[in-house]
């Protein structure tokens, strides 16, 4: 750790017209489909000249932030953003969220391979391993049996994120040196403590779970789960939120009215994009002021 909070110092201090004191740390979240989200607030943020010294991702947020890693440019965002924009989603989700009778009774642990969206980070993707990336980069997973959270920082690149994304009984836990893992939104969903933790002093969280959307009355068991499954994530938010050291600044950057989706719905990335760039854009351009952070 101490290894990684040098570089991340160093780099900083090379910087032009950076405070090396206050390194800039991307917070980016998991959201599945809404990452499209994400495209947009990077595309905001890079027109105004913030640029990451650090990213830290989690799921749909590993992939992006892995890519941004790479290119921590305008033309490396707009590159994510005509990759966003010619996904097929069909590749990389199942025909449907909640699968039929046949798929929930056959044997297995996931009704989906990761197939797909292993080609699609090795297509997306040049870097091979987290060293050959601009900037320094990690993303989590959670330990299956271990019952904790794994950050993934050096050696190969692709199974790490494939763990980060391994999204529970839809995607198939990822298995690396022996240990299995599944999607990191279970254990650190929006991890700006962690980003605290390695340096950063400026923080900007693409943070696109809708976590102030209301939610619906369960009217299925497994509408239970889910909602479970999302209290759990929201509590550690604002968890986090209420921790963060005074001396942290915090922007929490805004998505626009995002519409109601499926979870595999691919059709309205373009949508996603436009509306999350020209939020962000609002807010950056006077950025001066107070983030109003809802939670």
């Amino acid at each position: 750790m101490a290894n990684l909070r040098g570089l991340l110092k160093g780099w900083a201090s090379r910087r032009d017209g950076r405070d090396p004191k206050r390194p800039v740390g991307f917070v980016i979240s998991g959201g599945g489909n809404l990452g499209a989200l994400q495209i947009g607030m990077m595309r905001a943020l890079l027109e105004h000249d913030i640029r990451p010294d650090l990213i830290v991702g989690c799921s749909v947020g590993a992939i992006n932030g892995a890519a941004l890693a790479e290119d921590p440019t305008l033309a490396g965002a707009l590159r994510l953003e005509r990759l966003w924009r010619a996904l097929d989603g069909k590749e990389l989700m199942p025909a449907g969220w909640l699968p039929n009778t046949v798929a929930i009774a056959r044997r297995g642990e996931a009704i989906h391979e990761n197939h797909g969206l292993r080609r699609h980070l090795e297509q997306s993707l040049t870097a091979r391993t987290f060293e050959e990336l601009a900037v320094p980069f990690q993303c989590v997973a959670t330990d299956v049996v271990g019952v904790r959270e794994v950050w993934f920082r050096s050696g190969p690149l692709i199974e790490p994120i494939l763990a980060s994304a391994a999204l529970p009984a839809v995607y198939p836990a990822v298995e690396i040196d022996g240990v299995r893992y599944l999607d990191g939104g279970i254990v650190d969903d929006v991890p700006m403590s962690r980003a605290v933790e390695l340096g950063a002093r400026t923080l900007y969280v693409l943070q696109v779970g809708l976590f102030s959307r209301p939610r619906p009355e369960p009217k299925r068991p497994l509408d239970v789960a889910v909602q479970a499954y999302w209290i759990a994530r929201h509590h550690r938010f604002k968890r986090e939120l209420a921790a963060m050291p005074p001396d942290i600044e915090l922007h929490l950057l805004p998505t626009g009215q995002t519409p109601s989706m499926r979870y595999n719905d691919f059709t309205r990335t373009s949508e996603l994009i436009s509306l999350a760039y020209e939020a962000s854009s609002a807010y950056l351009a006077g950025r001066q002021l107070p983030a109003e952070v809802l939670v």
